[in-house]
């Protein structure tokens, strides 16, 4: 009879806690609702349109806090990075849809390869086709700092570090390169930085250098604000270089990439 009674008094509070469970989802599903129907109705689309175009591992998390932290700026992530049999329009067009009031600014992250499972040039001619576009092209001067920091990042599976991160930063381990290796990425991430400037010069382009930012972090700030059409307000950044020791201590056959790029027009990386 006792556990008779205990299983029907358990029933009884998984009763309770499903229907709790669910009445909790149902407000947030309307809330999420009628917030979304309050942006449709009275939402604006009078904000300024861009994208943050660069590569991979050339401090596009950093430039995205960065204006993330402004309360009129939102920067999504990488929406086009993978379509999964979406149109990419209808991302486009949702990205680009109105906006709470206080979004002056919408943009999000566009790498140049994509999406990864689609047609990049379709994607690219829909970017180029919106006239009002704003383009940020984030680059770093030294290439070769991007290709380290891309390649420690796959063998480590650490694309992102903030600063509350408390993994041991002792571990990191040096990369190889082989000539060719460091060739290749030389001459496609230029290649890559021309055809974005060339697409994009009929359209109001800021050209804007990771090792800029990180130097004079409040005139980087002042002019991708007035960029946007937004004010200036202090930068607030969540997060903190990766790979900041010195080139030799990153590469483990440093001297030898040194001398085998001397006298070409990538000698200057190794200058540091």
């Amino acid at each position: 009879m006792q556990r008779m009674r205990n299983k029907f008094f358990c029933a009884k509070k998984r009763r309770k806690f499903s229907i709790f469970a669910m009445h909790t989802q149902a407000k947030r599903v309307i809330k999420l609702f009628s917030q979304r129907l309050a942006v449709t109705l009275w939402g604006r689309a009078d904000f300024t349109r861009f994208i943050l175009l660069s590569r991979s591992r050339t401090g596009s998390n950093m430039l995205a806090s960065l204006l993330n932290s402004h309360p009129h700026v939102q920067v999504d992530g990488e929406v086009l990075r993978r379509l999964a049999g979406q149109d990419h329009r209808d991302i486009l067009a949702a990205v680009f849809a109105k906006q709470p009031r206080h979004i002056q600014a919408k943009g999000f992250k566009f790498f140049y390869y994509h999406p990864l499972d689609g047609n990049p040039a379709e994607v690219w001619q829909s970017l180029v086709n919106i006239p009002e576009l704003r383009v940020i092209h984030l680059k770093r001067r030294n290439i070769l700092r991007t290709l380290v920091s891309r390649k420690i990042a796959g063998d480590q599976g650490v694309w992102l570090e903030k600063t509350n991160d408390s993994r041991d930063k002792t571990a990191k381990n040096s990369v190889l390169f082989t000539v060719e290796e460091l060739k290749s990425g030389f001459e496609k991430t230029r290649n890559w930085e021309n055809i974005a400037e060339e697409t994009f010069s009929r359209h109001a382009y800021l050209s804007i250098y990771y090792e800029d930012i990180v130097a004079e972090i409040q005139d980087s700030s002042q002019r991708i604000s007035q960029f946007l059409s937004v004010p200036f307000l202090p930068p607030q950044i969540a997060l903190r270089r990766q790979n900041p020791e010195a080139l030799r201590m990153l590469i483990s056959n440093y001297d030898q990439m040194k001398t085998a790029f001397m006298d070409t027009e990538w000698q200057s990386f190794f200058s540091e």
